[in-house]
């Protein structure tokens, strides 16, 4: 096996490759971002963008309250009027923040060419994109893990004289964290314990009364930010934290593997590249190895104790770190197989063919985010009034309802039962029903869905890009009882 040189780095000016990825990032998060909000957007719109600032950061009344992306968003829609671009801005721009981010980690890290890859492959990512175009907290969660992991490295080898920026900046960015998403804590967690796996490695012990006193701060902080909204935190949890997720692993699973879809057959085929790379890193920089499993070590841990459910996405801190596994895993593979086969280097960039190959794969992937928005609510609305006559109803059902009354189509129908659904039907009047969320539908209105299935035809699927967003029009017939 080819030994790599850990000390990293060989030198080159990063300002004018860091200032062309960010651009680029910017752009890409750009394109598209007024589409349609989807459903959990609205909710975070209506109930909490809507509130003065400081309002919106005294309140918990669903897990859908990312404190930090709230009290932004509310910003932002007073500033720029209320819009789904002005509504996404904030996690526009920390999804932006987080290419120089985590090019300042990468290159600290792993070599230079590396580095670069890996901030590309971030750049191009479908889902980070995605994510920077949702008016949610998981951009700001994995930029402030990225810059917070950051300082905490520079902290562990700085002299007492140096220590002091590193130390501010890992307080910050931990409480700023914690206050974007709750499931930042599982972050934390992990970068305490894969701390201390490295100050035990170096005998250091006076690093660990850093940690003490930086962690007796971030939860300080975070607790002066949760402050006014903490009564209603602990009496939501209390309650069980209703609608959080799935609770059965194996549709977790399916979930994820649907919410992965193109992505998967290049993930399954990256797998032993990770677990290299993994090793290697585990070897090298045996912090960036662990914060690839404690964190979700303590998510799960979590889970299972109180029996809350969570989505996929709940796991998006692993991002980065994953890309540095992946391409560090690609590299070293490219390094062997020179070492192994010296004519073919002389002719091949060995040691980039297969990160380009990811890069080429992100770039088609990347394609799909632009053909639709997230949720068609307006698209499949103006087509059901094109298509229906001046007597017929237009009505939607299930968790697709919810954004049609508080957003999209406050002058609809929205039966919430098949015999309210059945009574808007006449002999001279037909139904236009609109529909999402299968899955949901299937578990939660189970009645519902057998009628759709046995009375209604489909008359157009609006394709989004949310996992099992597709927006259903149905319709009834133009003639007859239904049963």
């Amino acid at each position: 096996m080819v030994t790599r040189d850990p000390t990293i780095n060989s030198g080159g000016d990063n300002t004018g490759p860091i200032v062309a990825l960010t651009a680029l990032a910017l752009v890409l998060r750009v394109v598209g971002i007024n589409q349609d909000l989807w459903l959990d957007e609205i909710g975070s719109v209506v109930d909490l963008f809507r509130l003065q600032p400081f309002e919106a950061a005294g309140t918990f009344t669903s897990a859908n309250h990312h404190l930090l992306n709230s009290f932004l968003g509310s910003i932002s829609i007073r500033i720029f009027d209320e819009s789904p671009w002005s509504a996404r801005l904030p996690a526009l721009l920390f999804g932006t923040a987080t290419i120089p981010a985590f090019f300042a980690l990468a290159v600290t890290v792993a070599k230079r060419r590396e580095a670069l890859f890996a901030t590309l492959f971030l750049t191009l990512s479908y889902h980070h994109v995605w994510f920077s175009q949702n008016a949610r907290g998981y951009t700001a969660m994995i930029f402030f893990t990225v810059l917070s992991t950051l300082f905490l490295i520079r902290l562990l080898g700085a002299t007492p004289e140096q220590a002091r920026r590193p130390w501010l900046g890992f307080i910050v960015c931990g409480a700023l964290g914690t206050l974007s998403l709750l499931n930042y804590v599982f972050v934390l967690a992990a970068q305490y314990l894969a701390a201390l796996y490295v100050i035990r490695g170096t005998r250091c012990w006076s690093r660990f009364r850093r940690l003490i006193s930086s962690g007796v701060l971030v939860v300080a902080l975070a607790l002066l930010g949760y402050a006014a909204a903490l009564p209603e935190m602990i009496a939501y949890f209390s309650s069980g934290g209703t609608e959080m997720g799935w609770v059965n692993p194996l549709e977790f699973i399916q979930v994820l593997v649907r919410g992965l879809g193109g992505a998967l057959p290049v993930l399954a085929l990256g797998g032993a590249l990770v677990a290299l790379g993994w090793v290697c890193y585990f070897k090298e920089q045996p912090l960036v190895a662990l914060m690839l499993v404690l964190p979700v070590v303590f998510n799960v841990a979590a889970l299972g104790f109180f029996e809350f459910g969570a989505y996929p996405r709940s796991f998006l801190y692993l991002l980065p770190f994953g890309i540095l596994v992946l391409m560090r895993g690609a590299i070293v593979v490219g390094e062997q197989v020179r070492v192994w086969f010296p004519e073919w280097g002389a002719k091949w960039p060995l040691e980039s063919m297969i990160p380009t190959g990811f890069l080429l794969g992100a770039i088609l992937l990347l394609s799909y985010n632009y053909g639709n928005p997230k949720q068609n609510y307006t698209g499949s609305l103006a087509y059901a009034r094109e298509q229906a006559a001046p007597n017929d109803v237009i009505a939607s059902v299930g968790y697709l309802a919810s954004g049609y009354r508080e957003y999209y189509g406050r002058d609809l129908a929205f039966p919430e039962s098949v015999e309210e659904l059945r009574a808007l039907h006449g002999p001279e009047r037909r139904v236009w029903l609109l529909y999402s969320f299968t899955r949901d539908m299937r578990r939660h209105l189970p009645d519902i869905q057998d009628y759709i299935e046995d009375n209604l035809r489909i008359e157009r699927v609006f394709p989004g890009t949310l996992g099992d967003g597709d927006v259903y029009l149905v319709v009834s017939p133009a003639q007859g009882d239904l049963r």
